[in-house]
C-alpha cells in the first residue's frame, strides 16, 4: 500500500471519527433542560367572552388524562388596561392542597396574545382531578370561550369551567377558556435538538470530505458538473419547479382554508348553499332544501356551485371540503394552462401566481379562481385571433365558450365583449388607414369606378376574423343575454337583487381605490403593504401609484408592438381595471379590495414578465440572460427556487403534523351546538346565527317579524318551513312589549312553557 493510499485511508478514517464525535456532542443534554411542548387550545377567529366581571371567579376543574409534568401556564385575555393597578390572581389546587398561586399584574397583560403566568411545574397523575381558580382583583379580564371538545382533545386533561359572577353561581359553561399549557417531556433537550438541522449537515458534510479526499477536488465538483448538465434536473428542471410549486399550493389551500382556518364570505356561503342543492337534485332553487321551490339561484352565475356540486359527487366529501379540492384541482389547471403556452419558460411565469391576493382566493371558496383560468384562456386565444391571417372557426368558437364561461362564473365576464370590441376596433382602424395610405401613394381619384372599390374595401375591412370575432361576440352575448333573461323570470332581477346607484361617498370610495391599488402592488411582490406606506396620507399614496404606473407605463408602451402575446394580456387587464372602477363608482357591491383586481393584475404581470423576458433574451427563444452564464443562472435560479419551495412544503407539513384537529372540524361542532335545537325546515327569527353557516344547515331559513305581521301572514311569508324559532331572549321580549299580533303572542306564550335556547313555534299545527 503506497503512501498516498495511506494518507487517503487515514484522512477518512479521521473525518469519520470527527463526525461521529460531533455526533456523540449533539446528543448532550444542555444544562438541566428537557423537551418542552406548548399546547395550547384553538381559538375562534370571531371570538365570544366570558366574563368574570369585577369580584368573579372562574374555577376550571382539570381532570388529568395521562401522567405528565405541566410547565407554565398561558392565558389569553382581552379587556385589560396597560396602566391599571389591578392583578390576576391564579391559584392551581389538588384536593384541599394548594400546589401553586401566582399573581399577575394588569399592566404586565399583553392584550389578545398568549402569555405565561410564571407558574412552577407541576406533576399530575392520570385519573386525579385538579382546580384552578382565576380570581380578577380591581380589574375585568375577559377570556376567550373555547370549543370544549377540541381544547379536551389537546390539552393533557379534561376541562370543565365554573364561573361565579355576572349573575351566575358557580355556573357550569359549555366551552373551555383560553388557557393553555406546556407539557415538559422526560427527553432531555440537547444540542441536536437546539440547533436545526445540525445532525444531517454533519453526516452531509463527513460524506462530501470523505468523497473529496478519495476521488480528489476537481472530480468530485465535475461530478456534480456532470449530474447538472446531463440528469433529468437540467432537462427537467422548469417541471420540478412546477410540480413543487403546486404542491406548495395545494398544502397552502389545506393548512390555511381547512386546517388552521375557515375561509368563508357572505359570497362564499351563497356558493356553498347552491352547491349543496345542486348536489341534492334541486338544481337553481338555491332554498329548495328549506321548502322553497321556487326560489332561483341568481345573485351568482351558477358554474362555480355546480364546479363544487360536481367534485362533491365524485369524491363524496362534504361542500366545504370539496371546495377546497376544487381550488386545488383549479390551479393544477392554472399552471397546466402556463406550462402548455410558455413551455419551458412556464416557471417564470408561474411566479405570477404567487401573488399575494391570488392566495387569498385560492384559501377562499370564491368564484375568481376558475374566472381567472377563463380570462387567460381567452386573452390567449384572441391572442391567436389577432396573430392569424385568416378566419379560423376552431379558434372562435373556443373563444366564444371561454367569454361564455367567464361570464357564467362571475356575471363581470361580461368585460370580455369589451376586449373583443376594442380588438375589433383597432383591427378595423389598422385596415382603414393601410387603405389610405395605399390609395394616396396611387394617388387614386374618385370616379364611377370607386363605388365598385368601396364596396370591395368595407368587405376587406370587416371580412376574416374581423367579421369572425363579430359574430362570436354576437352568439355569445345572445346566450349571456337569455341566461340574464331567465333569470328576470325567474328571480325578478337579472342578477338577483338591484345593482343600480349605490350612495357612496366618493373620497372615501377613492381613498379605498387607492389603498386597493397600494396592495396589488406590493401583492405582486407577495408581501403585505409596508407600514410606513400604509401610514400615507391618501394624497400621498396617491402619488404613489401614480408614480408606479407612470414609471410601468414608460416601460410597457415602448415594447408594445402590435398584437403580440404580451400587448393582448396587458390591454385585456387594462380594460378589466377600467371597466371595473367606472362600474364601481355607479353600482352596489363591495369597496374596492384585492379580490376584484387581482384576476387583472394576474393578467399584467404576465404580459408585463413576458416583456421583461423579452429584454433579457433579446426577443429568442434562449435562455433568459442568455447573454450572461446560462448554466450559472440556471443553477442558482433552480436551487433557489427549489430551496423556497421545499421550505414552504417542510413548513406547511410541520403545520399539518402539529394539528390535532382541523378549525373547521371545530367551527362545525360549535354549528352543531347552535342549530341543536332546530328542528328541520325552520325559519329563524332575528337569526344571530354564524353567517357562514348558511349552508351547513340548508333546510333552515332566516326571517323577520314586525308589528304589522299575524300568523297567517307569517304563514304565507315561510310557507316552506315548518317550524318558526325564536331565541328564548328574544322570546321573552317580544312576548312582554305587547306591540305584536295577539295571536303571535298566544303562540309564543305557550311555545316558552317548553323552551330552551330556541322558542319552538310549529307552523304546520
Amino acid at each position: 500500500m503506497d503512501k498516498k493510499t495511506v494518507l487517503k485511508l487515514l484522512g477518512c478514517v479521521l473525518t469519520a471519527a470527527a463526525a461521529i464525535g460531533m455526533l456523540l456532542l449533539l446528543t448532550k443534554q444542555v444544562g438541566v433542560s428537557n423537551q418542552v411542548t406548548e399546547i395550547n387550545p384553538p381559538l375562534f377567529d370571531s371570538p365570544s367572552y366570558v366574563e368574570p366581571g369585577r369580584g368573579g371567579v372562574i374555577r376550571v376543574l382539570m381532570r388529568a388524562k395521562e401522567d405528565a409534568t405541566l410547565g407554565e401556564f398561558k392565558a389569553v385575555m382581552v379587556n385589560t388596561d396597560s396602566s391599571g393597578s389591578g392583578m390576576v390572581r391564579f391559584t392551581m389546587t389538588s384536593g384541599t392542597n394548594e400546589l401553586w398561586s401566582t399573581e399577575i399584574p394588569e399592566s404586565a397583560i399583553t392584550i389578545g396574545e398568549w402569555f405565561g403566568i410564571g407558574n412552577p411545574a407541576t406533576y399530575i397523575e392520570s385519573g386525579q382531578a385538579y382546580e384552578m381558580l382565576i380570581e380578577p382583583v380591581d380589574c375585568e379580564p375577559y377570556f376567550i370561550k373555547t370549543q370544549l371538545f377540541a381544547t379536551n382533545k389537546v390539552l393533557p386533561f379534561e376541562e370543565s369551567v365554573f364561573l361565579t359572577g355576572g349573575g351566575k353561581e358557580n355556573e357550569e359553561l359549555d366551552c373551555g377558556i383560553s388557557l393553555g399549557t406546556a407539557v415538559v417531556s422526560d427527553k432531555p433537550l440537547t444540542y441536536g435538538d437546539t440547533f436545526y438541522f445540525s445532525r444531517s449537515i454533519v453526516v452531509l458534510t463527513a460524506i462530501v470530505v470523505i468523497c473529496i479526499i478519495i476521488f480528489g477536488h476537481n472530480k468530485v465538483l465535475g461530478f456534480f458538473t456532470y449530474i447538472w448538465d446531463k440528469s433529468f434536473v437540467i432537462r427537467f428542471g422548469n417541471e420540478i419547479l412546477l410540480l413543487l410549486m403546486f404542491i406548495t399550493f395545494c398544502l397552502s389551500i389545506y393548512v390555511n382554508g381547512y386546517l388552521e382556518g375557515v375561509n368563508i364570505s357572505a359570497d362564499s356561503a351563497g356558493y356553498l348553499r347552491e352547491a349543496v342543492n345542486l348536489h341534492a337534485g334541486k338544481g337553481f332553487h338555491y332554498d329548495a332544501l328549506a321548502g322553497y321551490e321556487s326560489s332561483w339561484f341568481a345573485n351568482w352565475p351558477i358554474l362555480y356551485p355546480a364546479m363544487i356540486a360536481l367534485v362533491m359527487k365524485i369524491t363524496g366529501l362534504e361542500v366545504y371540503l370539496s371546495s377546497k379540492i376544487l381550488s386545488m384541482i383549479l390551479v393544477g389547471i392554472l399552471l397546466g394552462v402556463l406550462y402548455k403556452e410558455y413551455g419551458k419558460k412556464a416557471w417564470i411565469y408561474a411566479l405570477c401566481a404567487t401573488n399575494l391576493g391570488l392566495m387569498y382566493l385560492y384559501w377562499y371558496s370564491w368564484s375568481e379562481l376558475p374566472f381567472i383560468i377563463f380570462i387567460t384562456l381567452f386573452a390567449l386565444r384572441l391572442y391567436r385571433i389577432l396573430q392569424s391571417d385568416s378566419f379560423v372557426l376552431k379558434d372562435c368558437i373556443l373563444l366564444g365558450c371561454f367569454m361564455v364561461l367567464a361570464f357564467l362564473t362571475r356575471y363581470f365576464g361580461i368585460f370580455l365583449f369589451g376586449v373583443a370590441a376594442f380588438s375589433i376596433f383597432i383591427i378595423v382602424l389598422g385596415r382603414i388607414s393601410a387603405m389610405l395610405r395605399e390609395k394616396k401613394d396611387n394617388k387614386d381619384n374618385m370616379d364611377a369606378a370607386d363605388k365598385h372599390r368601396l364596396w370591395s374595401a368595407i368587405k376587406t375591412i370587416l371580412g376574416g376574423k374581423v367579421m369572425g370575432l363579430i359574430a362570436t361576440c354576437g352568439i355569445s352575448g345572445v346566450i349571456c343575454l337569455l341566461y340574464l333573461i331567465n333569470n328576470k323570470i325567474r328571480n325578478g332581477m337579472p342578477s338577483g337583487v338591484s345593482r343600480s346607484m349605490w350612495w357612496d361617498d366618493y373620497v372615501t370610495l377613492t381613498n379605498d381605490l387607492i389603498k386597493a391599488l397600494v396592495a396589488e402592488f406590493f401583492n405582486i411582490f407577495h408581501t403585505e403593504v409596508p407600514s410606513y406606506i400604509a401610514e400615507l396620507k391618501p394624497s400621498m399614496e396617491a402619488l404613489f401609484v401614480i408614480t408606479v404606473l407612470s414609471v410601468t407605463a414608460i416601460y410597457i408602451i415602448p415594447r408594445i408592438k402590435g398584437f403580440s402575446r404580451a400587448s393582448v394580456l396587458i390591454m385585456t387587464s387594462v380594460i378589466y381595471y377600467g371597466m371595473f372602477i367606472v362600474i364601481r363608482y355607479f353600482s352596489s357591491m363591495d369597496t374596492f379590495y384585492y379580490r376584484f383586481f387581482a384576476p387583472a393584475t394576474f393578467l399584467f404581470t404576465l404580459g408585463l414578465t413576458e416583456l421583461i423576458v423579452n429584454d433579457l433574451t433579446g426577443g429568442s427563444d434562449g435562455d433568459v440572460i442568455c447573454k450572461t452564464n446560462g448554466n450559472i443562472v440556471k443553477t442558482v435560479g433552480f436551487f433557489a427556487g427549489a430551496f423556497l419551495l421545499v421550505i414552504s412544503v417542510s413548513y406547511a407539513s410541520d403545520h399539518i403534523a402539529g394539528n390535532n384537529i382541523a378549525y373547521y372540524d371545530i367551527i362545525k361542532m360549535n354549528w352543531d351546538e347552535d342549530y341543536a335545537e332546530i328542528p328541520q325546515k325552520s325559519v329563524v327569527i332575528f337569526s344571530t346565527l354564524d353567517f357562514r353557516s348558511l349552508y351547513y344547515r340548508p333546510d333552515v331559513t332566516e326571517g323577520l317579524i314586525g308589528p304589522e305581521d299575524n300568523m297567517e301572514s307569517i304563514n304565507n311569508k315561510y310557507y316552506g318551513s315548518d317550524h318558526m324559532c325564536i331565541l328564548t331572549s328574544d322570546a321573552k321580549i317580544m312576548a312582554e312589549s305587547g306591540i305584536y299580533d295577539p295571536e303571535i303572542t298566544n303562540e309564543i306564550t305557550d311555545a316558552l312553557k317548553t323552551a330552551g335556547k330556541y322558542c319552538v313555534i310549529d307552523m304546520k299545527h
